[in-house]
């Protein structure tokens, strides 16, 4: 009876260690552009995004039989789904859902019943930002957000541990640098935080933008003279405040930004010249859109996806383009003249770069944004896999 025990003890372990089984290639997929054959052999733990809250905290704007579909092939192919709560536009209410003992454990409540009736394998909380004016301008917002916050996860953490036998994983997507304190600055130490939290993805891209004076890269690995972050300064960011290197995972984007200059780029001007604060249209892909705030005005992002730049033949100079890489920063740019337009993305070549850094920093891996926007050969996954 003892020896019985002590089996069906050690399967519920080795149930739980599986369940947690983060692995090294983190990828998100979208809800409205859903890959269509997803490579889950070459894919360690996927992402669905998003589910959007709204003032009562209750998820919407995503496609609950979509997403069971993802659950089920997911699961099929042995590898963990987590939902993504929030994201750029879906961050209005995180601020007052968390702000009282009262509204932590109701959401908490919603969110663990959320992760029952899909059968998920974790949570991937999205706040862009707490306490920080650099999200959507009408996102709420408190001097005690980050305080809130870590007191909303301990207390998601003891919710999902008392639910479930296995592990749950709990993941944040996160700024370059750590999390506001009560000035709005970043805070200096994050004292509870790996304890409760299992990785942190740091989107190390959109550094760059039409909010620049002058271009320079999407997603700089190393930060060159023009670059304000970089993937390997947020590293150690957030590495000094605490957060323990295993659980930091670097974000590579499966995109670029394009917009047009004032003044044109050649080979001795490098990639840093006034840009045109216009955004134009980035592909067929980019739609205007707005964010959710009174007044807003849809616009264009200007975003550039791998696919659109592989079969326009950017890399192969085609068009009137011409190709540069920075060796500074680590990632490659294009111009054409013809149209003074500028493009910063990640090729084959600068996404293994990437992963060779987050594995030589022994880190926990790295995370794509996002899947559906690698060519047909998977290129870009192909890059990373090469690594891990």
């Amino acid at each position: 009876m003892l020896k019985l025990a002590f089996v069906s003890a050690l399967a519920t372990l080795f149930s739980a260690v599986a369940a947690c089984n983060h692995g090294k290639i983190t990828a998100y997929v979208t809800d409205w552009d859903l890959p269509s054959n997803i490579s889950y052999s070459k894919l360690d733990h996927l992402v669905y995004a998003f589910a959007v809250p709204d003032k009562t905290g209750a998820l919407s704007q995503f496609s609950t039989s979509q997403l069971k579909s993802v659950v089920s092939q997911a699961h099929a192919n042995n590898k963990p789904v987590s939902l993504a709560i929030g994201g750029w536009t879906g961050s209005l209410y995180w601020s007052s859902l968390i702000a009282s003992d009262s509204s932590r454990s109701k959401w908490a409540d919603l969110l663990v019943d959320t992760v029952d009736q899909y059968d998920l394998d974790g949570l991937n909380l999205d706040w862009e930002y707490p306490n920080d004016p650099n999200g959507v301008a009408c996102n709420q917002k408190n001097k005690a957000d980050t305080a809130n916050y870590l007191k909303f996860v301990t207390l998601l953490r003891s919710k999902l541990k008392s639910k479930f036998k296995a592990h749950k994983l709990i993941t944040a997507a996160v700024a370059t640098t750590p999390f506001n304190d009560a000035t709005q600055n970043p805070s200096k130490r994050l004292p509870g935080w790996a304890d409760v939290m299992d990785y942190f993805y740091i989107m190390a891209y959109d550094i760059a933008g039409n909010w620049n004076p002058d271009t320079s890269s999407n997603a700089p690995l190393y930060s060159g003279k023009f670059d304000g972050s970089s993937g390997s300064v947020a590293l150690a960011a957030w590495n000094k405040a605490g957060i323990p290197k295993d659980q930091l995972v670097l974000g590579v984007p499966f995109y670029g930004f394009t917009i047009d200059t004032k003044k044109p780029i050649t080979a001795s001007s490098g990639q840093s010249v006034p840009l045109n604060p216009t955004a134009i249209q980035g592909d067929q892909y980019d739609t205007k859109g707005a964010d959710p705030c009174p007044g807003a005005v849809a616009a264009y992002s200007g975003e550039m996806e791998w696919r659109s730049i592989a079969a326009e033949g950017i890399l192969q100079n085609k068009d009137g383009w011409k190709v540069y890489w920075d060796e500074t920063n680590k990632t490659p740019y294009a111009y054409k003249a013809s149209k003074q337009q500028f493009v910063s993305f990640d090729d084959a070549a600068s996404i293994h770069l990437k992963a060779a850094y987050a594995k030589k920093q022994q880190i926990g891996g790295v995370m794509i944004w996002s899947l559906e926007m690698d060519d047909a050969e998977h290129t870009l996954l192909n890059a990373l896999q090469a690594v891990y």
